[in-house]
């Protein structure tokens, strides 16, 4: 008898998920616990995945193809031994578009059993209809493509598909979680923009010593958002006041440094200068160390025209 266990969610995540099911019903789960089984599914094949990341890129898949090619006595048998020993999704199918042979990998992620599941069966049946199409114009290489479980459900592919003598071998790598991180990255970073652009304070991200990215506020200083992303972060700063932010900045970007309100001199796009205080927090910002950094202008603290 197959023993279970259970596993717990914070509150908050359980309810986002369920308003994520809810939103989206194509998605094709039924419950929270029908969608983390997928995602756990998924994370575990990643797992394996990059373990033998290194065994699959001493592959050389065209060589390997090269070598069967050349044995014209090679039967079907032969090939899948091949594929079987590939670690990744691996198939073939004949000109027909009857699929021919699909090794173990093919069988797990698409939620098969046996080899007779498959065998026979037109490639349709596992890939969205257009993938005919895309075939017959030629081979594919890392054409990404949905293909169809057992259950319905679609999964995200990265497809290779070559012909040698009259068969056409297939190759395949799940990107299904890559592309759901994307796009929840994606969606996330929407929103904190939002967010960040409807703030009465200007919001600056700074990394590797360039501003990255400002809110809409940034225009009390008289500059646009295009005039400043991609500059020196000093080159706002007046002369006198370079070396004491240059000294923070580098206390702040190795997280040695206060969060609290500073002062500095800064360049206004009209050529004066004004006191704005400012409060910097470490971040991460697309994957890297940053500065979060919140500047307000002092009220009545213009200081004189020009930077001197």
């Amino acid at each position: 008898m197959i023993k279970y266990s259970t596993i717990s969610l914070p509150k908050e995540l359980y309810d986002k998920i369920q308003e994520l099911l809810t939103e989206n019903p194509d998605m094709g789960y039924s419950s929270v616990a029908d969608f983390c089984k997928e995602a756990i599914r998924l994370h575990v094949q990643e797992i394996k995945r990059e373990l033998r990341e290194d065994f699959l890129r001493s592959i050389d898949v065209p060589l390997i193809i090269k070598r069967v090619q050349s044995i014209s006595a090679m039967d079907e048998g032969m090939y899948g031994k091949i594929f079987e020993n590939m670690n990744c999704i691996a198939f073939l199918f004949n000109s027909r578009m009857k699929m021919k042979y699909a090794n173990r990998e093919f069988l797990d992620y698409f939620g098969y059993t046996t080899i007779e599941d498959v065998v026979g069966k037109d490639i349709s049946r596992f890939f969205e209809e257009d993938i005919k199409k895309k075939i017959k114009r030629g081979s594919m290489k890392n054409e990404e493509v949905k293909g169809i479980r057992r259950d319905g459900k679609k999964i995200d592919l990265l497809l290779d598909v070559a012909k040698i003598n009259n068969l056409y071998v297939g190759s395949a790598k799940d990107v299904t979680v890559k592309n759901y991180l994307i796009e929840k990255e994606k969606r996330f970073r929407q929103l904190y923009e939002n967010l960040i652009n409807e703030l009465f304070d200007s919001i600056l991200v700074v990394q590797d010593e360039k501003i990255k990215f400002v809110n809409k506020r940034i225009t009390i200083t008289g500059y646009k958002a295009e005039d400043v992303i991609g500059k020196h972060y000093t080159e706002l700063i007046a002369d006198e006041d370079k070396e004491k932010i240059i000294r923070y900045y580098n206390a702040a970007i190795k997280g040695k440094a206060k969060m609290e309100p500073r002062r500095y001199k800064a360049i206004y796009s009209d050529g004066n200068i004004r006191e704005i205080e400012l409060m910097s927090k470490k971040i991460k910002y697309e994957g890297k160390d940053a500065l979060l950094v919140v500047a307000r202008n002092v009220a009545g603290k213009k200081v004189n025209k020009g930077n001197k």
